[in-house]
């Protein structure tokens, strides 16, 4: 399913590929066609960029299990010492010794504590998750860069008027596809 704010492109592309000649100009018109994704997922620019990129999710993603599996044990303590002060409670008919109050205060410290980690965690796995983004944009960014300059050379080598990305066509001839030269150039030395 199409983003929406790609449907525009999509019925504009399908009016300039269907839509009668109004003029000699427009008759002539060429168009091509490119696999954006298919460059980015194929050239040795976008394969070294998709590596460095997982490479610093999975760092990210290590340095979030750790912290989860630290508050996953601690929530267990808690939940146990929980348990034991209630039994305590229990037996002791609800009278409340001084040490039985310095547990519960003990633990009510460490509940708040807890909750706190987990907010910290929480904004963390935000923060990640915003740096990554960033780090995606700042990665492709130079990639894309490049693609587009090769796209335009091609275009102006094979007098194309229009390039369109062939995600948001509804049909594209093999002939008019020049994802193949773009992988080409944006590999050669």
């Amino acid at each position: 399913m199409l983003p929406f704010r790609m449907l525009p492109l999509v019925c504009m592309s399908v009016l300039l590929v269907s839509a009668p000649a109004q003029s000699a100009q427009a008759a002539e018109a060429k168009i091509g066609v490119v696999d954006l994704q298919k460059v980015l997922h194929t050239t040795t620019a976008g394969k070294a960029a998709a590596k460095k990129f997982e490479d610093l999710q999975k760092a990210k993603k290590s340095q979030l299990e750790h912290k989860e599996k630290d508050l996953a044990k601690r929530e267990k303590e808690l939940f146990a010492a929980r348990q034991e002060i209630e039994k305590a409670l229990q037996e002791a008919q609800g009278k409340v010794s001084d040490d039985m109050k310095q547990r519960i205060v003990g633990l009510q410290d460490k509940g708040k504590k807890f909750e706190q980690d987990v907010m910290e965690l929480e904004k963390r796995r935000r923060d990640i998750v915003d740096e990554l983004a960033r780090k995606e944009a700042e990665l492709l960014k130079p990639i894309e860069d490049s693609i587009r300059t090769k796209v335009e050379a091609i275009a102006k080598e094979r007098g194309l008027q229009l390039v369109v990305n062939r995600q948001v066509t509804v049909y594209a001839s093999d002939a008019v596809d020049i994802t193949a030269e773009v992988i080409k150039r944006c590999d050669a030395p």
